[in-house]
């Protein structure tokens, strides 16, 4: 398909690129920053102490997890991976408690869900708050899901480095390979989607009957590569409740390009592939549950 049509996908490529440079970049490097700063100065060992408890209790997961949970729920994709990434090399949890930490810290930020998902595509602020519940709610019900077995052993988060500017200087270095790997994933995800369009998967989708079983079709198809193009799609369906639901969904899965991203990451804890796309499974399909019956409650058709 390159090669048949080299314009077309110079093109989806550029506008990956252009998504990257002009919203995700200075959106998201600054927390990539930031919590890998937090991180190499030990701010992880104080913090963490205040969540420790629920996050045993909970998940049987060490301290460091509630660290983690609260810079993805800040910050949102993929920092909750890089975080626990960076906690791994530094030697603060196992390969282990990096996948049960991962189970329940894999979230989008609240600027993204509220901000783009709720007032510019539902064109209503309390969309996005629902959607937001339903989101962390279905993150944690994942984490109590693969709790697994209490890990007895400490984690410490060992300071990167007693100087100050070498601690930022290898943050800095750090954090741009990571948004490097980053953009690389966003620009192969909207080559995917272009590449799906031209071969009909919209006019396929299209000749479904029913508004609203198409719209979730749609929905849950763009969003298993893109969130954002699914997001678009669920706000359009008319039913407000299946719309919610597929929104939250689709936000909770991530989508293809946040799965290579967050997996670009995990990986390094030896984490497969396979578990990761499990355990966001379960998650989206926690999120639509909540999501619906939550809107059975706030909202009527």
């Amino acid at each position: 398909m390159l090669v048949v049509k080299p314009d077309y996908f110079l093109d989806s490529a550029a506008k990956g690129l252009l998504l990257f440079a002009t919203a995700v970049l200075p959106a998201v490097f600054p927390f990539f920053f930031c919590a890998s700063l937090l991180t190499a100065m030990g701010a992880a060992n104080s913090l963490s102490g205040l969540g420790a408890r629920p996050v045993r209790a909970l998940f049987n997961a060490p301290p460091v997890g509630a660290y983690v949970l609260v810079m993805s729920m800040l910050s949102g994709y993929p920092i909750g991976a890089a975080t626990i990434s960076d906690l791994y090399s530094r030697g603060a949890i196992t390969a282990a408690e990096a996948k049960k930490i991962s189970s329940f810290t894999s979230t989008s930020g609240p600027v993204f869900i509220l901000g783009t998902v709720g007032s510019a595509l539902f064109d209503d602020p309390s969309c996005g708050a629902l959607i937001l519940l339903a989101h962390y709610a279905s993150a944690l019900a994942t984490g109590l899901i693969f709790r697994g077995r209490r890990a007895e052993r400490e984690s410490v988060v060992r300071p990167l480095a007693a100087n100050c500017d070498s601690a930022l200087s290898q943050c800095i270095a750090s954090s741009s390979l990571a948004m490097l790997a980053v953009g690389g994933y966003i620009v192969v995800g909207n080559m995917l989607i272009d590449a799906l369009s031209l071969m009909g998967l919209s006019s396929a989708i299209g000749k479904i009957a029913d508004p609203a079983a198409s719209g979730c079709v749609g929905a849950l198809a763009y969003g298993a590569i893109e969130m954002t193009r699914g997001a678009m799609s669920a706000a359009q369906i008319p039913d407000i409740r299946l719309a919610l639901a597929c929104a939250a969904a689709v936000v909770s899965f991530g989508g293809l390009s946040v799965m290579l991203q967050s997996h670009a990451f995990l990986s390094r804890c030896h984490m497969s592939f396979g578990a990761l796309l499990l355990r966001k499974a379960v998650q989206c399909a926690a999120a639509f549950i909540f999501a619906y019956l939550l809107s059975i409650i706030f909202f009527t058709n």
